[in-house]
């Protein structure tokens, strides 16, 4: 399906501003559908003579009212808790929740079918910008955060975490319905038609910045091969996102592939007799292995004191290493 063939998602609210608010979002969000609002119901079924509708998305009075008229593959009516048991024909959402839990919701319900959406992309496009480190405690996941927070601010950027133990769910106060370990095991069985669909389902933000959440299962990021992650990245690059922002755990397997699909490659290190000792055993691994030139590629930073540093879940870009971070970004460019 290419760009100019994308699959239609019409979204039918009786309130103006409701509507308004959320096709904002839903614009923002790389769902991979064409996607088009309306307030009346004549002027929906008017477009769905001329157009077909894979995903129709309606508040429940709309629905009542003639939207359960309408022909699509999937429906899905947004109602309170008490009057979802009136919507036999149809997906039924909460509707007193915030928007982006309703459109992970939908996404997810769509994700399920049949329904194929469009790439953004070729696939071709997009930075991946990997921070990798041997050594412990030297702010790898603070700085790549960091990092994300500040590409967001002009271009599309996801963080994505590849820590057996990232301890998200706890820094960042939510119960994840979906992680890196479900997209992972999506796009083995399921491939790439509904993968737009799967991710932004799963995708959640925090100051500015998307997420995959990362697995919750520690043993599950032993079942993620280097091939996979390149056809992860590809995929994502796919929706429109412009940067990608690579935590890496240490030794994954097939880490030295992982580093090559990589645009620029930050190692933090620290002084330290221990760190220095496993960033040699590094160094000489892979030369050994015949990855001479991605040791070469691999920027070495020994971060500066910072007095303040708040948790990833934080601001970070107001503070030194902010500051630190962006000089760095800037000068790569």
């Amino acid at each position: 399906m290419g760009s100019n063939d994308r699959a239609n998602m019409a979204v039918i609210f009786s309130q103006s501003d409701y509507l308004l608010g959320f096709m904002n979002y839903i614009y923002d969000s790389k769902t991979g559908f064409s996607c088009f609002g309306f307030t009346s119901n004549d002027k929906l079924m008017g477009f769905a003579k001329e157009h077909g509708i894979s995903l129709l998305l309606s508040d429940k009075e709309s629905y009542e009212t003639g939207a359960k008229q309408i022909k699509s593959e999937i429906t899905v009516v947004l109602a309170d808790r008490a009057e979802m048991e009136t919507c036999k024909d149809a997906y039924v959402v909460d509707i007193l929740q915030p928007v982006d839990e309703i459109l992970r919701e939908v996404l997810s319900i769509a994700s399920m079918s049949d329904i194929k959406v469009s790439s953004v992309t070729s696939g071709n496009d997009g930075m991946v910008h990997t921070v990798y480190s041997p050594v412990n405690r030297c702010l790898k996941t603070t700085l790549a955060m960091t990092f994300a927070q500040i590409l967001s601010e002009r271009e599309d950027t996801i963080y994505i975490n590849f820590e057996a133990d990232s301890g998200f769910s706890s820094l960042f106060m939510e119960t994840y319905d979906g992680d890196l370990s479900d997209l992972m095991f999506y796009l083995r069985d399921d491939g790439k038609d509904r993968f737009g669909l799967r991710l932004q389902s799963i995708v959640r933000e925090s100051r500015g910045v998307r997420y995959i959440p990362p697995v919750s299962v520690p043993g599950d990021l032993a079942q993620i091969g280097a091939e996979e992650v390149t056809e992860l990245l590809l995929c994502i690059k796919s929706m429109g996102y412009r940067n990608i922002v690579m935590d890496l755990g240490t030794y994954m397997e097939g880490f030295e592939k992982i580093l090559e699909a990589s645009d620029r490659i930050y190692t933090p290190v620290r002084r330290d007799s221990m760190s220095q000792a496993k960033l040699s055993y590094m160094d000489s691994y892979l030369h050994f292995t015949g990855h001479a030139a991605l040791a070469e590629r691999m920027e070495l930073l020994e971060l500066p004191y910072f007095k303040d540093i708040p948790s990833v879940a934080g601001d970070l870009k107001s503070t030194e290493l902010g500051k630190y971070a962006r000089d760095l970004l800037e000068r790569e460019q």
